[in-house]
């Protein structure tokens, strides 16, 4: 087997894991698709959520995209920051700032975002999901959370959004929450995923080295510093991944 066979092969294992295919039909993977042309758009979609925002997975991302007025242009293949929370509770703190002696894409100043992973319950596939956003958006939705369960505790002081049910769409270039209505059956099976253990670390697809470096030669070099590759005529003949 050649060598592009072996990393397409590679490739494939990994979205594989990563999405849980076998869980889903064609075309549905485990991450919730978002956009004017996803799962979640303008109409929206309802789902049972079922962690609080304290509970969210938040994590780093390299990730460098524009829009030209008719696409979107990546100069580089967004991919999760080695130098990131492996589980949830993590002190977000000790990974705000980059690291590149943990991870290449920091060394090589790739532009990083912070995201988070939202656990939904699917009223459709009756599993789990997540919402996987960026910032901006999680701190709308976390604002909308808020706002909910404010309302809901004039009524009720003991009452929770965990286990019920709320309304995503997109709105003005960013998500809204709403609350919702479903039948109670759909609350009573979502309560089995409530608290159970999310394997965050493989869903953020974390990669090693080797394929960070083909992801960053592959980028415009406009968009990182290209001196920290092994194939720089900068390296004085030393391999800057060596610390990695």
């Amino acid at each position: 087997m050649g060598i592009r066979d072996v990393l397409k092969k590679r490739e494939e294992q990994r979205n594989a894991k990563q999405n849980g295919d076998s869980e889903f039909p064609e075309g549905v993977t485990r991450y919730v698709r978002v956009g004017s042309h996803g799962e979640v758009n303008k109409d929206g979609r309802t789902f049972v959520i079922l962690a609080s925002p304290d509970d969210w997975f938040y994590y780093f991302v390299h990730e460098d995209k524009t829009y030209d007025g008719k696409r979107t242009i990546h100069r580089f293949r967004k991919h999760t920051c080695l130098h990131s929370p492996r589980e949830i509770h993590a002190d977000i703190t000790k990974y705000e700032k980059a690291n590149g002696n943990v991870c290449i894409s920091c060394a090589a100043k790739a532009k990083r975002k912070l995201y988070a992973m939202i656990p939904v319950y699917d009223l459709e596939y009756k599993t789990y999901r997540v919402l996987d956003l960026p910032e901006f958006h999680v701190m709308n939705l976390i604002g909308d959370y808020d706002k909910i369960e404010k309302s809901a505790k004039k009524f009720n002081k003991e009452y929770s959004l965990v286990g019920d049910a709320i309304h995503v769409k997109l709105v003005d270039k960013t998500y809204s929450m709403e609350a919702a209505d479903v039948d109670e059956e759909h609350l009573e099976a979502a309560k089995q995923f409530i608290g159970m253990d999310i394997d965050y670390a493989e869903l953020a697809n974390f990669r090693d080295v080797d394929d960070l470096v083909k992801i960053l030669e592959e980028a415009d070099p406009d968009a990182i510093d290209t001196s920290v590759l092994p194939s720089s005529t900068n390296s004085n003949d030393e391999d800057p991944t060596a610390q990695f």
